[in-house]
């Protein structure tokens, strides 16, 4: 009996040892044994920077659409020929890291590039919480740059029955020769908030323009 046992355990070693191996090749095929992290959604669209030559306008409202340069200036004049009053220029001074600047920027108020059924077509309904009078107060719009430099105008700052501001989204700025040229420096197209004291806001390399609606409360009744 003793010898049949010795050779019963020597046999289960050489069984171990054999399986050593295939158990350590099979370990290395998971990338989580190794420390490695599935790539997200977040590592295909890095803020790598530099010049944007489109932004998308998307969200919470109708029509989704991507613009250029050309597709801008033509919506300007479009818009101009609809509504000869539109308001498609604009004096600013704000405060910069380098000091206050004034520029005269060119293009096209945030809201009629929402509202208009010439680009975005209207807001939708978003996230109306417990109460949904008056439910586009609870709208925003985030303005992202290539660098994912971003900024929030509410709608309330621009609906024109509320504060009715005129936000531009610029494409075209005065030199300082007097000409009206391109934003070669600040990507093609930028965020401009008039009456804002510093331009943080005042996004540029804009490549998404998304309306999205505030969250619920996470109040309970009771703090009221």
């Amino acid at each position: 009996m003793r010898f049949n046992r010795q050779i019963s355990i020597a046999s289960l070693l050489s069984i171990l040892v054999l399986w050593q191996p295939t158990l350590a090749n099979s370990r290395s095929d998971l990338s989580w044994d190794r420390g490695e992290k599935t790539p997200s959604v977040w590592d295909k669209n890095k803020c790598l920077g530099g010049s944007s030559p489109s932004f998308r306008l998307g969200g919470e409202l109708n029509n989704s659409t991507t613009y250029n340069l050309q597709n801008l200036r033509n919506l300007r004049d479009a818009l101009k020929n609809q509504n000869p009053a539109l308001v498609t220029e604009i004096t600013v001074s704000f405060q910069t890291g380098s000091g206050p600047q004034t520029e005269t920027y060119y293009g096209i108020p945030l809201w009629e590039l929402i509202n208009n059924s010439k680009a975005g077509g209207g807001l939708k309904p978003g996230n109306s919480g417990v109460n949904s009078k008056n439910s586009f107060l609870r709208q925003y719009v985030l303005v992202e740059a290539t660098d994912c430099y971003g900024a929030v105008v509410a709608i309330g700052e621009i609906q024109p029955n509320f504060e009715g501001k005129t936000v531009l989204v610029a494409f075209e700025k005065k030199g300082s020769d007097g000409r009206i040229v391109p934003l070669i420096d600040e990507g093609f197209a930028r965020l401009v908030v008039p009456g804002d004291k510093a331009g943080g806001r005042y996004v540029s390399n804009v490549r998404n323009i998304v309306i999205l609606s505030a969250p619920a409360s996470p109040l309970k009744p009771k703090y009221f």
